[in-house]
């Protein structure tokens, strides 16, 4: 691979479908983004296809509008995959469900497996622990928020609010008992479900949590380099890129104001845990999507951040603003019913209609190169 140059030329002689207008209207057809490690596979999304299986939705590699739609067994026709990317694309084939969530786990057992190098693996690991301890974590946090809500001052007088003693373990203990008569199931099945609903909600944040779990932390880094981008435009940015910082700043900013809104529509519902039970017996599945939202809203946008936030020097910023307009997600209008506001959600495609994409920003770098880069960027991504 050494020395070949990246560029769109390479598809010319390929037998691919034809290039499709995309404007999804919910997420699920918008799909999932893919962590791929090849070059041209950069952007690619997932989605259920419209029979059965799963098909992929690839970018124009020119950064003009139009995607590709293969089903995921045709990879072949679009490239020359990475063992990673095809053995992703594998674990992809066979989910039940494709949510941001399913392709975050099945990314991170392949790169748990070193396919995208010894850092992205360490990382996958540390990544998969740090995520049980969450997980932990908020069923312990449930269980003291439900035991509050029983025995309002049982732990008035204990040292250590959020630490697991004997005493505070037997309140809890009783909390469950008391509180499983009152919706109707034995303490087992309140247990069970606490756990369920901390599998859900692991991501989202509870009082009493500390340190920020997943979607908390995606929101303060996408406002962290949001606030960069226009900050380095403003200082140091050029006519020629002004346009992609303005883009990528403005969808940033639409998709921040939606996350934090259904963000705080999740952890209301941690409010009232005895009512959540509730909620949870009755329609689990209305639970989950709400929960589901952030995560949707804020899928994809971890790479764009990770690519600004390794680009070194001014050069390296310029042509990281250019990859990320082309990276930028369409924001569905399923965005608007759910936060209850319009939204411009047209913006990435009359940018890419209206201003035609640089071609070059990559101009030198081998595919080698590129791969390896993409391999940094798993090792980085949470």
């Amino acid at each position: 691979m050494g020395g070949h140059t990246l560029v769109p030329d390479d598809l010319a002689d390929r037998d691919l479908p034809p290039l499709q207008p995309y404007y999804p209207t919910t997420f699920l057809e918008r799909g999932v983004a893919v962590p791929f490690t090849t070059p041209l596979l950069d952007g690619t999304r997932a989605r259920p296809a419209r029979r059965t299986g799963v098909e992929l939705i690839v970018p124009n590699p020119s950064g003009g509008r139009g995607v590709y739609i293969l089903p995921w067994g045709e990879i072949g026709r679009f490239c020359r995959p990475t063992v990673h990317d095809a053995r992703l694309n594998q674990k992809i084939a066979g989910l039940r469900s494709v949510t941001p969530i399913t392709i975050r786990r099945a990314a991170r057992n392949v790169a748990a497996a070193g396919l995208a190098g010894d850092k992205a693996r360490e990382a996958a690991r540390a990544m998969e622990e740090a995520e049980k301890g969450e997980r932990l974590l908020t069923n312990f946090l449930l269980l003291m928020a439900l035991l509050d809500e029983v025995e309002p001052n049982a732990r008035a007088n204990l040292q250590g609010a959020y630490r697991h003693t004997p005493e505070l373990e037997d309140y809890a203990r009783r909390a469950v008992i008391r509180i499983a008569p009152m919706i109707g199931q034995p303490a087992d099945s309140v247990a069970d479900t606490l756990e369920a609903l901390a599998d859900v909600l692991d991501g989202i944040g509870l009082r009493g949590q500390t340190a920020p779990p997943r979607v908390p932390r995606l929101l303060q880094l996408l406002h962290r380099v949001c606030a960069e981008v226009a900050d380095w435009t403003r200082r140091h940015g050029t006519e020629d890129v002004r346009p992609y910082a303005t883009m990528v700043c403005a969808v940033a900013d639409m998709t921040l104001s939606c996350a934090a809104t259904t963000l705080q529509d999740v952890q209301a519902l941690t409010t009232d845990v005895t009512d959540l039970l509730r909620q949870w017996l009755r329609e689990p599945g209305k639970i989950v999507r709400l929960a589901a939202r952030p995560e949707w809203l804020l899928d994809g946008w971890e790479r764009i951040c990770l690519i600004w936030t390794i680009a070194a020097d001014h050069a390296a910023r310029r042509a990281a603003l250019v990859e990320m307009a082309q990276l930028v997600p369409v924001l569905p209008r399923e965005a608007s019913e759910w936060v209850g506001n319009p939204i411009d959600a047209e913006t990435p495609v009359s940018f890419r209609r209206n201003v035609r994409l640089n071609e070059d920003w990559r101009t030198g770098a081998t595919v080698f190169d590129l791969v390896a880069r993409n391999e940094h960027l798993r090792a980085l991504a949470a």
